[in-house]
């Protein structure tokens, strides 16, 4: 079977061909790009089964051709937010099964709203399969599904990359915090201002990543889990990343307008406060860098809790993982494993929908295969119904049985 994956010369999506390129499965990988050169070595790094090809997904007949006799799409072309639902759009118009990693919460209420048109086409359309969102929401349903009457559902999500890869994660977090986001709050979906410090919780998460102070951020998971997650009257995302400075910092700049992209007039020329500050940011770093003897690693953390009720008693799951690893990986690798899920028929849900929709013990059992939630990275699993509480790892509950 044929993929193909928009923005294949992505840092994100690495992993995830990595992964798929080893699958008897597939039989052929295009990485599709922009980026002519930087394509064409990594396809030449995977082998036989790897060819390039330069897009616009822009350009609606171009991003068409270019995915003709493909089974399935795989979209890692960031930030969302400035592509919208083209290419989305493109993929249920050519019949073509789709799957992104979306984390922008305005994108993904649109994306969502293509579910008819999917559906009519019999394309299988999964979002947002990443970590935060992804695997967040597949925890939710893991832990929703084990509650009698789920009332409450917090995400948290910290990300520590020493090395990022480019500025579209970064470009991502500013739109997250700029202007009002969406929540949902007491059965309501309602706008609130994000990063604000009097809502911010600060949380521990052990190992490697510790005590975090995280805020209120925009991000998929309040749009979706109120919609797939029976009767939950409060869906919250917070979020953060390191060092912790950065965020108010970060804040600062953006309510400045600093992170805009309308350009503005500067000595006679037309500029993009946003062009800019990644500039200075950039050159910020690589002073840094090589001024620095040390070589940082790479940390992430992500906590889900599902509170609710079971046969009258309160009860509750929390999920906690803290531990070295990259964004890219534990981003990629999910959209890599739910990847072949589609291609195998293991996922034929039609339309357009979130993780928290999947099996979620089939797509955590065939993540552990692939390498993921090793001894040193798998998940705290803390289970309480009534005035019992249990402590244990992910994968020595009973909860994958």
């Amino acid at each position: 079977m044929k993929i193909v994956i928009l923005g294949g010369a992505a840092h994100m999506a690495q992993p995830a061909a990595q992964y798929l390129i080893k699958q008897d499965e597939v039989k052929e990988i295009v990485l599709a790009d922009i980026n002519s050169d930087r394509v064409q070595s990594i396809a030449s790094q995977l082998g036989s089964k790897a060819t390039a090809e330069v897009v616009d997904v822009k350009n609606k007949q171009d991003l068409t051709e270019k995915i003709k006799g493909a089974k399935l799409v795989m979209n890692f072309i960031g930030p969302y937010y400035q592509f919208g639902t083209q290419a989305l759009e493109t993929v249920i118009e050519a019949g073509i099964d789709y799957i992104d990693i979306c984390d922008d919460y305005d994108t993904t209420i649109e994306a969502l709203k293509l579910s008819e048109k999917a559906e009519k086409k019999e394309v299988t359309a999964l979002i947002g399969m990443g970590a935060s969102p992804g695997i967040t929401n597949v925890l939710a349903r893991l832990g929703a599904d084990r509650i009698d009457e789920v009332e409450e559902i917090n995400t948290y999500w910290v990300v520590g990359d020493a090395d990022p890869g480019g500025f579209g994660a970064l470009i991502h977090y500013f739109h997250c915090i700029e202007g009002k986001i969406p929540t949902f709050s007491n059965g309501n979906f309602i706008e609130i201002n994000p990063l604000q410090l009097e809502t911010s919780r600060e949380v521990d998460f052990g190992g490697p990543v510790g005590k975090v102070r995280l805020y209120h951020i925009g991000h998929p998971e309040p749009v979706t889990l109120p919609q797939f997650i029976p009767n939950v009257q409060t869906v919250t995302n917070f979020g953060a990343m390191l060092p912790q400075y950065q965020n108010l910092m970060f804040k600062t700049l953006v309510d400045f307008g600093l992170a805009s992209e309308e350009p503005i007039s500067f000595r006679g020329e037309k500029v993009a406060p946003l062009e800019f500050l990644l500039a200075m940011i950039s050159d910020k770093q690589s002073n840094i860098e090589s001024k620095s003897s040390t070589t940082r690693k790479s940390v992430g953390a992500s906590r889900v809790e599902v509170i609710g009720t079971s046969g009258g008693n309160p009860a509750s799951y929390t999920f906690t993982k803290s531990a070295y690893d990259t964004m890219a990986n534990s981003t990629s690798v999910p959209t890599g494993v739910a990847a072949l899920h589609i291609l195998k028929g293991q996922i034929n849900q039609k339309g357009v929908f979130p993780p928290e929709c999947l099996d979620p013990k089939k797509l955590l059992m065939d993540l552990r295969e692939a390498g993921m939630f090793s001894v040193d990275d798998d998940y705290e699993v803390i289970e309480k119904i009534g005035t019992e509480i249990k402590t244990s790892s992910l994968f020595d509950s009973n909860l994958l049985e």
